[in-house]
């Protein structure tokens, strides 16, 4: 069954894991949502918002998820329902974090009393501190890739490898932010936002989990400062490399040419040339301008020209 609840004095949490024909009528008999709502539970995907009526909170919520198979962050919904007993959550997609506070909650009598002892706003803010607090450790993870990948561009390896892993952090960053930013106006406004389960005194609680989204979004922004850099870095590097390639093809093109222009010379079959007969005299200038050019690459060496 996709609808399961928790019972705790006169405040339940309904938990709905799948959005199906089943869960869509049981909000329907047990509750009056406004039937925008209900359409909105039904879509795939929704911006995230928060819609306050008379008796209850309608929100819209996105989370960051790590997807290993493509290696992305994209946003993971989850849609919520906040009267004055009842809390309702609703996934949307495979996500274990709801799922294990839930059964969580369900099995240790400990968290449930601590959770759910008090109004349905004190059950959302932990949920919301919870569920954010699980984004750490995919931003931490993403700070670890950096720093690796950081020491391989200074150990050296400024390759179309470094510059792909860079391009695939700066993406997840920036998914990263665009998922957290419409949430911390969410969250600003919950603070604000005064029903008969959600009092002033409410307010601190929202207020530290915008003040938490907000570190987070430090976090964030230095990691795409910090990737804005290395890819500078790698840039001029690789620029630096192909210059000095480029240096030495134009030595070795400009060493050759008089060389060439010499052989081309005496190579005609023409009559007149000077020393033409004699072998000895034009290996001996062939010799001479050779020396004359290394002398010349030494010296532009020496001073650091090359």
């Amino acid at each position: 069954m996709s609808v399961k609840e928790i019972k705790q004095g006169d405040l339940t949490w309904i938990n709905i894991s799948k959005v199906n024909e089943e869960s869509i009528e049981y909000l329907k008999k047990n509750f009056k949502f406004h039937h925008l709502d209900l359409e909105d539970i039904q879509s795939e995907s929704q911006n995230p918002k928060l819609d306050a009526y008379k008796t209850y909170l309608f929100l819209v919520l996105h989370f960051p998820q790590w997807k290993s198979s493509s290696k992305k962050i994209i946003p993971h919904e989850v849609d919520m329902f906040v009267g004055d007993n009842y809390v309702i959550t609703i996934q949307h997609g495979k996500n274990k974090e709801i799922k294990n506070f839930f059964y969580r909650c369900m099995n240790n009598r400990k968290i449930k009393t601590e959770w759910m002892s008090k109004s349905s706003g004190y059950l959302l803010y932990k949920l919301l501190e919870s569920l954010y607090g699980q984004t750490r450790p995919t931003l931490s993870n993403i700070g670890k890739q950096i720093s690796g990948i950081e020491n391989e561009i200074f150990a050296g390896e400024q390759d179309l490898h470094a510059i792909r892993q860079l391009a695939l952090h700066r993406r997840n960053v920036l998914s990263f932010r665009r998922i957290l930013d419409p949430q911390r106006y969410l969250v600003s406004t919950l603070s604000h936002t005064r029903k008969t389960f959600m009092d002033e005194s409410m307010s601190i609680y929202f207020d530290d989990v915008k003040d938490y989204l907000n570190k987070l979004w430090v976090i964030a922004d230095s990691y795409k400062e910090t990737i804005e850099g290395l890819h500078l870095t790698v840039e001029s590097l690789i620029n630096q490399k192909t210059n000095k390639v480029i240096g030495a093809l134009t030595v070795m093109s400009a060493a050759l040419l008089p060389l060439t222009l010499l052989s081309g010379i005496y190579g005609m079959n023409i009559m007149g040339l000077p020393y033409a007969q004699d072998p000895k005299f034009v290996w001996a200038l062939f010799g001479g301008l050779a020396v004359f050019i290394l002398l010349v690459i030494f010296i532009m060496k020496k001073k650091k020209w090359l």
